[in-house]
């Protein structure tokens, strides 16, 4: 009897978790400090024998909010009775704005959802969605959710769906490797062994552009994700090429070709060379327009970072002091903001406006923290760090705040973040 309420009430679930509701209210998420909003998140009650794998969908759920610093996460044991008539004064008194509480039923070697955000104070559910998956796509269900909650209550599109692309190995042997943007699921996309630096995801996330002497010198390579992988060379001439990334439409590459910068197609044919400079110039980076390309250059004596329209003219230095190199620019047209490092003593990532104003400092842990790279919604920032020892992956948000691990196994540099 009590299954058949559960697939009753799924069923009633699935009919109504479609419907769009209205968020409740935005966060400050422009200020030098986010003012957090409070989430709670129940364990999912079980229908029937417990089944421990679905407990993952909770702390996942959880893990991402908290990843997100937007959101002040607790946790708690799972709602007691019936989940239509919930006490919410309690999570009220407790501080709660909003609360994840849901149902599962394991069976057949499938795990059945019915996951539910409610508005404390209005006491009313928000946003319903149900899951059916295996143990091993828990997590996949959950990250799902979580994009859902943090697009519902923010109105900013979660992140929790991508991926993030990386170089682990030593100083000459290394590969190419991907995950779930929080470090698990790694899948290993090169056989290398050999140096391989500056990995970068296209706007679709579909590609992925490096470089490697995997044959003699310096090459661009492009990975294509489909039915597999498949792995192409892009260039062959002895012009040490490196540092590629796809402009914002996906359909150009600029990269530095023997010191200069150079634009191609999006198989690296027809490049033109656009600095042409006796210094050496390296790392371009697209404007979310297209329009500006932001590269290293020597040229005035230290590595700084310029700016440059994407035809080569209109160049104009907006770093000084120390060095400066790693440029990302967010893909956001909102943020508009060149992400960096600057070596002054330690290595740190900094963000600057376009017209070189408005510099800002992220990190101030020890070691080397560099290979800042944004997320696809141009909020968010992955970089490397040795600050526990070995190089580790690291996501923080746009003004610094809420620097986080990601995984355990170390060695890792160039992060890429991936739709």
């Amino acid at each position: 009897m009590v299954y058949r309420i559960f697939f009753l009430a799924l069923s009633l679930f699935i009919t109504y978790s479609g419907i769009a509701y209205s968020q409740i209210k935005l966060p400050d998420i422009t200020g030098p400090i986010v003012q957090k909003l409070p989430v709670h998140i129940a364990e999912l009650s079980s229908v029937g024998p417990p089944e421990q794998a679905a407990q993952e969908f909770a702390r996942v759920l959880g893990n991402d909010l908290q990843n997100a610093a937007l959101f002040d996460v607790s946790s708690g044991v799972s709602i007691s009775g019936d989940i239509n008539n919930i006490g919410f004064q309690s999570y009220f008194d407790a501080g709660a704005d909003y609360l994840v509480a849901g149902q599962y039923q394991a069976s057949g070697g499938r795990i059945k959802f019915a996951v539910r955000l409610f508005n404390v104070k209005e006491e009313r559910a928000i946003l319903g969605r149900s899951y059916e998956a295996t143990p091993g796509k828990v997590r996949e269900a959950a990250h799902r959710f979580a994009d859902l909650v943090m697009k519902q209550i923010t109105g900013k599109q979660g992140f929790f769906t991508s991926k993030i692309a990386y170089v682990q190995g030593g100083r000459s042997k290394r590969n190419l490797f991907i995950s779930d943007y929080d470090g698990f699921n790694i899948r290993q996309l090169t056989r290398h062994s050999s140096l391989i630096m500056s990995p970068h995801c296209s706007p679709s996330g579909d590609k992925i552009v490096f470089n490697s002497d995997k044959v003699w010198d310096q090459d661009l390579y492009v990975i294509t994700f489909g039915s597999g992988v498949k792995e192409t060379r892009l260039t062959k001439a002895f012009k040490l090429e490196q540092s590629a990334a796809w402009s914002p439409s996906g359909r150009q590459l600029a990269f530095s070709a023997n010191g200069d910068i150079y634009v191609s197609g999006a198989n690296g044919k027809g490049a033109v060379n656009l600095t042409r400079n006796g210094s050496i110039d390296v790392s371009p980076t697209w404007s979310p327009d297209g329009g500006m390309i932001a590269f290293v250059s020597d040229r005035s004596g230290s590595p700084q970072i310029y700016v440059m329209t994407a035809s080569g003219r209109g160049l104009r230095k907006i770093t000084s002091g120390g060095y400066s190199t790693d440029p990302d620019w967010s893909p956001s047209r909102e943020v508009n903001k060149i992400a960096f490092v600057k070596v002054e003593g330690g290595a740190n990532v900094y963000t600057i406006n376009p017209d070189g104003s408005g510099q800002e400092r992220l990190t101030s842990a020890s070691g080397r923290n560099e290979n800042p790279a944004w997320s696809p919604d141009g909020h968010y920032i992955a970089f490397s760090s040795s600050r526990s020892g070995a190089k580790d992956l690291y996501i923080m948000y746009l003004n610094g705040q809420n620097q986080r691990k990601l995984g355990k196994s170390g060695g890792k540099s160039f992060p890429t973040w991936c739709k």
